[in-house]
């Protein structure tokens, strides 16, 4: 996954529908994050992905992510994400995924912060 801090709202020059469509390389009002995890999924790795990262997020936020999507979770979707994250660090069902929730959550803190949002690419 590559998350995707805007920093804020009203400098995105460029909206795709409900998405701010701003990359890194045009502005320096986004900061870029790879996570951890590697960004390629595979047949196999795919499943666990989906299980455990695109479907409880997608549930929790009423998001679209799935593999090679991208989404934007706004500062209200963030705060409902918190609750989920935290649940998921304390007691995580795939331990390979606990560096992934940590820097989500860093993000998703920001983004309340700045009441912006965070721009998810599945690839």
């Amino acid at each position: 996954m590559i998350l995707m801090l805007y920093h804020d709202l009203s400098k995105v020059k460029h909206w795709y529908g409900p998405l701010p469509d701003d990359g890194p390389v045009e502005t320096d009002n986004v900061s870029v994050l790879g996570t951890s995890e590697d960004c390629y999924m595979d047949d196999e790795t795919y499943p666990a992905y989906y299980d455990n990262v695109f479907g409880p997020i997608n549930d929790v936020c009423g998001s679209d992510l799935d593999n090679f999507d991208y989404d934007f979770l706004n500062a209200e979707q963030c705060k409902k994400l918190i609750p989920w994250l935290d649940e998921q660090i304390g007691h995580p069902n795939d331990k390979r995924f606990l560096p992934m929730y940590k820097e989500l959550k860093d993000y998703a803190l920001k983004a309340i912060e700045y009441n912006t949002g965070i721009g998810i690419e599945c690839c």
